[in-house]
């Protein structure tokens, strides 16, 4: 049992200086030119779109995270659109950012329905951002996102990172609020290190749970990107609401860096 024990604090402590690392190259990376500038992607047609996708990514990621998703979401009239943030900024404003380029997108378009998908900072970026959009959005999906808080946040208590912090005043207030009319679908993994299953599936939510996949190994796997995509395309508020969770079977993910891993 003693041995137990020690290989579980081992284990956790190898995981903590992981997200360490990771952190600190995120600050490298944030305060270092790059040598060689990335191309841009063209630009995602938003006037005359029928059905808008609007992907928020995670903490030290970026609209990059989405790669292995995006040919999935695309398609005839739909225009998905990647919303980029500043972590250093606390979680509300970063919600109220978001509903503000929802809202005028959805102007500029006159899309019919509208589709939120947040990878796990992100994805409580986008629950932030729901009672400004109630109406408004028709499909909710979050990956990973840690809506009761994750353990991690108290190793880098900064910006927004530090809403995520377990009972912090942000998530009380999410927990709050009131239930959104869109259907939401929440997608976890046990495999998670980062974030819960318990802490990625609010009430609110149908729980979708994956096993043996990582934190943001969920944006590659087969399974996940297959649900998303019909998710997306599905958006009538008619949809039936369940807390049941839906297992789906695991597919293992190539091993990413750990600048990837955090939250």
């Amino acid at each position: 049992m003693v041995t137990t024990s020690v290989r579980r604090h081992l284990l956790e402590l190898r995981a903590a200086l992981r997200v360490v690392a990771a952190v600190l190259v995120t600050l490298l990376l944030v305060t270092v030119p790059a040598g060689r500038p990335r191309p841009e992607r063209p630009a995602t047609p938003v006037a005359g779109a029928r059905s808008l996708v609007v992907l928020v990514h995670g903490f030290g990621a970026g609209p990059g995270c989405f790669d292995a998703m995006l040919p999935a979401l695309g398609g005839p009239g739909v225009a998905v659109v990647t919303h980029r943030y500043s972590w250093t900024t606390r979680v509300g404003e970063l919600g109220e950012q978001l509903a503000d380029e929802v809202t005028d997108l959805a102007r500029r378009s006159g899309a019919r329905s509208v589709t939120l998908v947040g990878h796990s900072l992100g994805g409580v970026v986008v629950a932030s951002s729901l009672p400004r959009l109630d109406g408004l959005v028709s499909r909710v999906v979050t990956v990973a996102a840690p809506l009761r808080g994750t353990r991690w946040a108290r190793l880098f208590p900064v910006g927004a990172v530090r809403d995520l912090r377990v009972g912090s005043p942000a998530l009380q207030a999410l927990a709050a609020a009131p239930r959104p009319r869109a259907p939401w679908t929440a997608v976890a993994s046990r495999a998670d290190t980062i974030v819960a299953v318990e802490s990625a599936t609010p009430e609110a939510a149908e729980a979708v749970v994956v096993d043996g996949v990582g934190h943001c190994g969920l944006l590659r796997d087969a399974d996940v990107i297959a649900r998303t995509a019909a998710l997306a395309r599905h958006t009538s508020r008619r949809s039936a609401r369940t807390s049941a969770r839906v297992v789906l079977p695991a597919r293992p993910v190539p091993a990413i860096p750990a600048l990837s891993l955090v939250a």
